[in-house]
């Protein structure tokens, strides 16, 4: 069930950074090309550090606990 949730969560942080960089699209587009560019930036963070955060669990999950 966690790793159900952790997918969902996954997707729907990819789908925040989906939305995000269209409403910038649309904002640079009608009103203000530097909100738009500084949207894009925060759609582009949002996809990074999702991937980051899931390559960074999958390492954990691979090497064993050292003590």
């Amino acid at each position: 069930m966690r790793i159900v949730l952790r997918i969902i969560a996954h997707a729907l942080v990819f789908l925040a950074a989906v939305v995000v960089f269209y409403l910038g699209l649309g904002i640079g587009l009608a009103l203000n090309p530097a909100a738009g560019t500084a949207l894009w930036l925060v759609a582009g963070a949002l996809g990074l550090g999702n991937l980051w955060w899931i390559i960074s669990s999958a390492n954990k999950r691979r090497k064993p606990q050292s003590t």
